[in-house]
C-alpha cells in the first residue's frame, strides 16, 4: 500500500511536470536575422541602467502575429513592432532601476540621528525563468491569427553593441 502511494506521488508529479513545459516552435511563421542587444546607462544616478533587444523581421508570412514577451538574462519583459524607415522590428526593453539612497543625518549627538533608518537587505523578487540560455539567446513568445495558443521561439546568435552612455550634462 505504501509503495502504491509513492508511485502514485511520482506519477502525479511527472504528469504535472509535462504540461508545464514551454514547447518551441522549429519554424515560427517569421524570420528574424540580425539581433542586437545595447546596454544603456542613464546620465543620471535615478535614470538607472537597462538593456534594449532589437529584433530585425526580415520575412513574415502572417500579418496577424501578436509578439507578447521576450525571455533574456534571465530577465522577461513585454515587446513592441515597430517600423522604421519601412523595416520591421521587434523591440524590448529591460529596465534595471537604481533606488536612490535616503539622506542620513549624522550628528556629534546621537540623539539628532534618531530618524536615520538602517539599510534593509535586498531582496529581489524570484522569477520562475523556464529556459537555460545562453547570453546570445532568447526565448520570444507570440500567438497567431487564432489567438488560443501562445508558441514560442528560440533566437540565437544575438550580438552585443557598445553600451550607450548618456551625458549628464544639459545640452544647449
Amino acid at each position: 500500500m505504501k509503495n502504491l502511494v509513492y508511485l502514485y506521488f511520482i506519477a502525479l508529479l511527472g504528469l504535472s511536470s509535462c504540461a508545464s513545459q514551454k514547447k518551441m516552435q522549429p519554424e515560427p511563421p517569421f524570420i528574424i536575422e540580425g539581433p542586437t542587444s545595447q546596454k544603456w546607462i542613464g546620465g543620471k544616478e535615478e535614470s538607472g541602467t537597462g538593456l534594449e533587444v532589437i529584433l530585425p523581421i526580415t520575412q513574415i508570412m502572417d500579418e496577424n502575429i501578436s509578439f507578447q514577451q521576450l525571455y533574456f538574462r534571465n530577465k522577461i519583459t513585454t515587446v513592441k513592432k515597430a517600423i522604421i524607415e519601412g523595416q520591421r522590428f521587434i523591440i524590448a526593453k529591460i529596465k534595471t532601476e537604481k533606488t536612490p539612497m535616503p539622506d542620513i543625518i549624522m550628528h556629534l549627538d546621537p540623539r539628532k540621528e534618531v530618524g536615520n533608518q538602517p539599510p534593509s537587505p535586498k531582496k529581489e523578487a524570484a522569477i520562475n525563468f523556464p529556459y537555460e540560455l545562453k547570453d546570445d539567446e532568447a526565448v520570444l513568445s507570440y500567438i497567431e491569427e487564432d489567438g488560443k495558443k501562445v508558441k514560442y521561439t528560440k533566437i540565437s546568435g544575438i550580438k552585443e553593441k557598445k553600451p550607450l552612455i548618456y551625458s549628464s550634462k544639459p545640452r544647449n
